[in-house]
């Protein structure tokens, strides 16, 4: 009868099997031919339909995308750059190269979605330029998404590009960054694939000839494992082909592996199973049903347990676990079938042959080991428990690796230009971060770029961040002319020139102000004294309209005459003038007439005179004669008194009037020349225009007279506001100073550093510095800004990851209160990609962690028929990952001093757990059928002695096809393969061999529960 684990179905197909064994070989040898003739490799296929390395969804994708919408390019976050370096200086004949490298890149619409040509234009070169000047960085994003078949075949195409092109022999070229990494990784996983398989082969084949020592035995499960993969690769190929499946390189490598290890497992424990038969007497078709009805179950319950942790990831959203998962699951299940088939086909034909039969047994000393673990088991259980937890615990310091250009252990395109890029430039320059701050409006205006510039210092006071460019900043440090110091400066320096100017003007001012004094000082005198003038100037007009009126009357008596005026008769009136000269000359000369009259006043005078003379009086005869005249006189009625006057008067009047005529006739002549002068100036006016002219001028000088009566008040006035402007231009002059000093003061401390401020005046927009940094740091709509930030440290490590987790927060913080407080902020590039992955990793593993966990417990329930024992197994599985990893970071990151990638942990998961758990189950429950008769303490003994050979020996050929990933040229592969390597043999060593059989041996049958023990 059967035991409990050995199926009667599977027993009869055995049967079958051996008898249809050739039919059976022939059979998966023609599908697998057949297969691989019909259906492309699956390389080719992978190369044509990988699936996206990053979730479409993950948050610095979606603002890569978005930026390159608000910046009018194609969406693509497959950023690269290409770096060209010239040790001996960049030169004409390098910068022709880069520019028909630029004008071929341009072109290629179909490979580059966009290209940034700073070195091209004359502003934005120094951006593009390395500091020594011999590198220069040409930053383009790929046609695709980073890590997938069309972003792989633009970076071929971009390289063939590059090397199209005749260039100069010194200089280098390489396409590096984010995304050519990622392709160069694929491309060494392709080229590990190749070796990884060759020295998988070849290990397995040494582990299974020690073991067996027969050749025809270990041919068996190679065989196996040879159609295997010749059978699973091209279904999965044709699946990936379909649409059904996500492949990428991952899926290669992982399922190969993963196959590679199961297959041979399934053949190993066929064979064990076959050789205990034909150690108990069965025949060779007896043994060979009785192998496949026992061991069918067991591998059936071990595949599904494998892939239902593969196919778990289903739940993921990282490329690399989307594409390793499912594919693995399906091919474990074809392993399966074919496990289930072709190795029992295989042991009856070499049996037949007399070939495979069982050597020594190594039965009896597996029991004693059994034994001795029994009578310790608390001992045991205690201290493989102490070293598990305690390795365990190591993994608390774990740091998760995301450097991928790191990954290959040979260099390659990528990492070359990663290299020239540390030489040249300091920091990565090919790895920027961009910081984006999205508003609702046009920020190109001076309080919008002054709350942009306060952003930027925010990023760049980060000591993670080395420069930042922003488009107040384009050049990495902000714009000279936009910061307050600058701005303070120029007023400054103004203020300094206008005390200068003021300072050399002083002296001038004094000058003026004591001009103003003096001619205040005029002005008063001029007004005391114009009364006067206009005095004087009243009588000369009085004076000269007498004469007009005499000259009018003269004109009357002229015309009386029977002239007709002066001016006319004036001549004639000189003739006359000069006739009556000669008339008094006449007279003159006339001695008669004037010695009687001499004589005549002589006798007559005294007498007649109004005044007795004094002689007279003392004469009697003529105070007599006198008397008598003067009686005579009386009686004449004053006759002789008036004749003698008269007389007189006409003697006195002939001389005097003779003597005044000669002497008045010059100036008679003297005036008739100024009246004809005068005459002829009077320009023939008439006596009334001329008197108007003498009215305007008496009026003219009266109004000068208030006029400088006016002046000189308003001089008063300009003295004293020249005395207060003196005294207030020496109080500016001071002041002028002190503000310049301040400013200037202000200038030199507010230029650069913490203390800087921000102001672009209005003609500052129009800049071409700043024309040409806004087009590469600003949307067109100016309603989006991006900041390029070069990190200080390696762009993927932690700390650079943290760093762009902050940034969002102090950069909203720091525009908190400005014009830009409600902007959104949000990173995106390497750094951000790589901490959204590293989130999207720890959800998905938590994820596909609990699925996986969760379905082999439920497979475990369902072929231990218990609760508690699977229980108990899934726990120790677990502690042996957490024990492996444990290890595995003393190792890589604690002693060589390399992190572990952060593709380790989930992958080995996958495997640890599965295959743990695989071995756990298929020795708990040849316990469980051994002690059903015999208890539980002989239970453990014979299931020591029956499977431990054959559990040995497939843990170790399984932790040697894993070890055998480190072969390959791609750590993350080798690291991958190190920690399933250990886990596995973990398992073997400790958990399965020592911890498992303690565990059972202190719980007894207690262990089944709630079903118990079967009789």
């Amino acid at each position: 009868m059967a035991s409990q684990t050995e199926s009667r179905n599977l027993t009869r197909m055995g049967g079958w099997i051996h008898r249809h064994a050739w039919w059976i070989v022939v059979f998966w040898v023609v599908v697998a031919g057949g297969m691989n003739v019909a259906i492309p490799q699956l390389e080719q296929i992978v190369s044509r339909h990988s699936a996206d390395f990053l979730p479409a969804d993950l948050p610095a994708n979606q603002t890569l995308e978005q930026m390159a919408a608000d910046f009018g390019v194609p969406p693509s976050n497959a950023v690269s750059s290409v770096i060209l370096v010239d040790d001996n200086g960049f030169s004409d004949a390098d910068a022709d190269y880069y520019h028909r490298l630029t004008e071929r890149l341009t072109a290629d619409s179909d490979n580059v979605a966009y290209l940034v040509d700073l070195y091209g234009n004359e502003i934005t070169r120094d951006i593009a330029v390395s500091p020594d000047g011999k590198a220069v960085n040409m930053l383009l994003a790929l046609d695709g998404s980073a890590g997938s078949t069309r972003a792989d075949h633009a970076t071929a195409a971009v390289r063939d590009h590059i090397a199209a092109l005749d260039r100069p022999d010194d200089l280098q070229v390489h396409l590096s960054g984010p995304t050519a990494t990622l392709a160069d990784l694929f491309r060494e996983i392709d080229v590990s694939l190749l070796i990884i398989t060759a020295v998988s082969v070849l290990l397995i084949t040494l582990m299974l000839l020690v073991v067996y020592r027969d050749l025809v035995t270990a041919l068996i499960p190679l065989v196996s494992i040879g159609i295997t993969l010749a059978v699973v690769r091209p279904i999965v190929g044709l699946l990936g082909d379909a649409g059904v499946l996500s492949i990428s390189n991952f899926t290669i490598a992982i399922m190969t592996a993963l196959v590679l290890g199961a297959g041979t497992d399934y053949a190993v424990f066929t064979i064990g199973n076959y050789h205990e038969a034909r150690r108990l007497g069965h025949p060779l078709g007896g043994a060979v049903a009785r192998a496949s009805g026992r061991t069918g179950p067991i591998l059936i319950a071990s595949a599904l347990t494998i892939a239902a942790a593969c196919a778990a990831m289903i739940f993921t959203k990282i490329g690399m676990f989307t594409t390793a998962g499912p594919p693995t699951a399906i091919a474990i299940l074809v392993t399966l079938v074919i496990a289930l088939t072709l190795p029992a086909a295989l042991l009856s034909l070499a049996g037949r042959r007399g070939w495979a039969e069982p050597r020594h047994s190594s039965v009896a000393r597996w029991q004693r080991r059994g034994a001795r673990i029994i009578r310790h088991a608390g001992i045991y259980t205690a201290a493989a428990l102490v070293f598990l937890v305690g390795t365990a615990l190591i993994t608390t310091t774990f740091r998760m690796n995301w450097d991928e250009s790191a990954m290959p252990r040979t260099a390659t395109d990528s990492t070359r230009g990663y290299d020239l890029a540390y030489q040249h430039y300091g920091q990565n320059v090919l790895a920027q971060e961009f910081v984006t701050v999205a508003s609702d409006h046009d920020m190109r205006n001076t309080a919008d770029l002054a709350a942009l510039e306060l952003a930027a210092q925010t990023v760049g006071s980060r000591p993670e961040v080395d420069v930042v460019r922003s488009v107040t900043r384009p050049y990495g440090t902000a714009l000279a002319e936009a910061a307050t110091g600058h701005q303070t400066g120029i007023v400054g320096e103004r203020l300094e020139d206008a005390h200068q100017q003021i300072s050399q003007a002083t002296p001038e001012l004094r000058r003026l102000a004591e001009g103003v004094g003096q001619l205040s000082a005029g002005a008063d005198d001029a007004v005391t004294r114009l009364p006067e003038l206009v005095s004087g100037t009243e009588k000369v007009a009085s004076l000269a309209g007498t004469m007009l009126t005499g000259l009018d009357r003269a004109d009357a008596l002229v015309r009386t005459a029977g002239g007709t005026s002066v001016r006319d008769d004036l001549p004639e009136v000189r003739r006359t003038v000069r006739a009556a000269l000669q008339l008094a000359d006449g007279l003159l000369t006339q001695s008669r007439l004037a010695e009687t009259t001499e004589r005549l006043d002589g006798v007559l005078g005294p007498l007649l005179a109004v005044e007795t003379s004094p002689a007279c009086r003392t004469d009697p005869v003529c105070r007599s004669a006198r008397d008598a005249l003067s009686a005579y006189d009386r009686a004449t009625g004053g006759q002789v008194s008036a004749a003698r006057g008269d007389w007189a008067a006409l003697r006195s009047a002939v001389v005097d009037g003779a003597k005044k005529v000669k002497l008045l006739i010059p100036q008679i002549e003297g005036t008739l020349g100024v009246l004809d002068r005068l005459l002829v100036q009077t320009g023939g006016q008439t006596s009334d225009q001329l008197r108007g002219e003498l009215n305007r001028l008496v009026g003219g000088t009266r109004e000068l007279q208030a006029g400088l009566k006016t002046m000189a008040d308003g001089l008063h006035q300009v003295k004293d506001g020249t005395d207060q402007t003196v005294e207030l231009t020496g109080e500016l002059r001071t002041g002028l100073q002190q503000a310049a000093d301040y400013l200037l003061t202000m200038s030199k401390s507010t230029r650069t550093g913490p203390g800087a401020g921000f102001y672009l005046p209005g003609e500052g927009l129009r800049d071409p510095r700043f024309v040409e940094g806004a087009r590469l740091l600003m949307s067109p709509d100016g309603t989006t800004a991006r900041m390029m930030v070069t990190w200080s440290v390696n762009p993927y490590s932690q700390e650079a990851m943290s760093a762009t987790r902050e940034i969002p927060g102090i950069v909203a913080q720091a525009l908190d209160g400005t014009v830009l407080d409600d902007a959104q902020v949000a990173t995106t590039g390497l750094a951000a990609l790589s901490a959204d992955m590293q989130d999207q990793v720890r959800k998905d593993f938590l994820v596909f962690a609990i699925v996986a966990g969760i379905a082999v417990l439920l497979i475990l329930m369902v072929l231990l028929r218990s609760i508690l024992a699977p229980v108990l197994l899934v726990a120790t599985v677990l502690l042996s990952f957490a024990s492996a990893i444990g290890v595995s970071v003393l190792v890589w990151q604690h002693l060589i001093g390399i992190d572990l990638d952060w593709s380790v942990i989930p992958v080995s998961f996958m495997a640890v757990i599965a295959v743990g758990a695989d071995y756990s189950m298929l020795f708990a429950s040849r316990i469980r059928e051994e002690s059903a008769n015999g208890g539980m303490a002989r239970g453990i003994i014979r299931g020591f002695g029956s499977t431990g050979g054959v559990i040995t020996t497939a843990g170790l050929v399984f932790a040697v096809t894993m070890f055998a990933l480190m072969s390959g040229t791609v750590l993350n592969l080798v690291q991958i393969g190190f920690t399933i390597g250990v886990g596995l043999l973990l398992d073997i060593a400790i958990v399965r061999t020592v911890l498992v059989p303690a565990m059972m041996a202190v719980f007894g049958e207690r262990i089944w529960w709630p079903s118990g023990r079967r009789a």
